[in-house]
C-alpha cells in the first residue's frame, strides 16, 4: 500500500481530538510534518501529532518533498490562501469547511484544483454517517415514496468566553459567519447528499447576543430538482442541544432524532421500525480513509470542491438576503 505523507497545517482542537488521531490510525499514513505560527507549541505539537517534523511557516511544509497531502485546519479566513498555495505546490489538500469566506473562494480553488493532477476535499465528515447513507438508500429505495421535504435542525448551547480559544467562531472577519457557517454547512451538505441537485435556495439570519458580529441563528429553505424542499435550522446560543434530520415522503417518515447516535425510525406503509446506526467514535477516520482512497485510486474524492463550492453558494444566498436560482453564479 503506498504511504500517504501528510502534513497538517494548525493544531487546534479538532486537530489534537480527531484529525491527528485520525491520521495515525488510517492503514498507509502518517504524519511527515505539522505547521504551528507558535514557535513555543510548535514542539508540543509535533510531539502530540507524533510527526516527523515541525514547521513555523506553513509556507515551508508546502515547499517540502517529504509532503504528499495536506490537511488544513486554520480559521477560515486563511483557507484560500493556503489551498491555493498547496495545490500549486502539487499537494493533495483535505480543508477544513466552510471551503472558504465565500464563493467566489470557493470558485477559486475549485477551478485550481481542476487544472492539475492533486485532489481537493473539504471536511463535511457527516457524509459518511452511516445513519446518513442508511437515509439515502431508504430513500433510493422508494420505501417511503417520493421525498416531499427533508428538514435539519442543530442547535448548540456553546457561546465561548472572551479568552476561549475558539472565541474566532464568532468574528466574522475570521470565521465568515456565525453558526451556519460554523455547524450549519454541515446539515445542508447531507441534505444535498441525499436530495441531489439544487435549483435555488434562500433564507435569513437572526442576532440576539451583541457581543458579536455574526448571526446566532439561521434558516435556510433549498428547492432541488427532485421537486422536494430542504430546510436547515442552525441556532447557537440557547439552553437546548440538538440535532434532527427528518425525511418526510408521499408513503412514509425517515427521522434520526440525534445524528451522531443515528437512531433512526422508519415509519410507513409497513409499520414503524427502529435501527441504530452510529457515527464512528473518531469521526474523521472514515472521511480521511475515504480521501486516501480517492487519492490511490486516482479519483476526486467524495466530498469534493463542487460541493464545497455549493454550500457555499447556498450559504452566500442566505447572507446577502437574495435567493439564488438555477445557473447563476456558476
Amino acid at each position: 500500500m503506498r504511504v500517504i505523507r501528510w502534513g497538517v497545517v494548525g493544531c487546534g482542537e479538532i486537530v489534537r481530538r480527531r484529525v491527528g488521531p485520525a491520521l495515525t490510525s488510517v492503514p498507509g499514513c502518517e504524519i511527515a510534518g505539522v505547521a504551528r505560527r507558535d514557535l513555543d507549541r510548535l514542539d508540543g505539537c509535533r510531539d502530540k501529532l507524533q510527526a516527523k517534523r515541525g514547521f513555523g511557516d506553513w509556507r515551508d511544509m508546502l515547499r517540502d518533498d517529504a509532503i504528499d497531502a495536506v490537511y488544513i485546519a486554520t480559521p477560515v479566513h486563511a483557507h484560500c490562501e493556503q489551498v491555493l498555495a498547496a495545490l500549486k505546490h502539487g499537494k493533495h489538500v483535505l480543508c477544513e469547511k466552510p471551503l472558504g469566506m465565500d464563493e467566489g473562494e470557493c470558485r477559486k480553488m475549485r477551478a485550481a484544483s481542476q487544472q492539475g493532477a492533486v485532489a481537493l476535499g473539504v471536511a463535511y465528515y457527516r457524509h459518511y454517517y452511516p445513519a446518513v447513507l442508511r437515509m439515502k438508500a431508504i430513500v433510493a429505495s422508494g420505501e417511503i415514496g417520493d421525498v416531499l421535504l427533508v428538514t435539519a435542525v442543530a442547535a448548540e448551547t456553546f457561546r465561548p468566553a472572551e479568552d476561549h480559544p475558539r472565541r474566532w467562531i464568532l468574528d466574522k472577519s475570521r470565521a465568515g459567519g456565525g453558526s451556519l457557517m460554523d455547524f450549519g454547512c454541515h446539515r445542508i451538505e447531507v441534505l444535498l447528499h441525499l436530495l441531489g441537485k439544487e435549483i435555488s435556495a434562500g433564507g435569513v439570519c437572526g442576532r440576539v447576543y451583541g457581543d458579536h458580529d455574526v448571526e446566532d441563528s439561521a434558516t435556510v429553505a433549498i428547492q432541488f430538482a427532485s421537486g422536494a424542499n430542504g430546510l436547515v435550522t442552525a441556532t447557537r446560543g440557547g439552553t437546548m442541544e440538538r440535532d434532527v434530520v427528518c425525511i418526510q415522503g408521499t408513503r412514509g417518515v425517515v427521522r434520526v432524532d440525534n445524528l451522531n447516535g443515528g437512531w433512526l425510525t422508519v415509519s410507513g406503509e409497513n409499520g414503524t421500525r427502529q435501527e441504530t446506526l452510529p457515527c464512528h467514535a473518531n469521526p474523521h477516520q472514515p472521511l480521511i480513509e475515504a480521501f486516501c482512497n480517492a487519492i490511490r485510486e486516482n479519483r476526486p474524492p467524495d466530498v469534493d470542491a463542487e460541493t464545497g463550492w455549493r454550500v457555499q453558494r447556498i450559504i452566500d444566498a442566505v447572507y446577502r438576503n437574495r435567493p439564488f436560482t438555477n445557473g447563476e453564479s456558476q
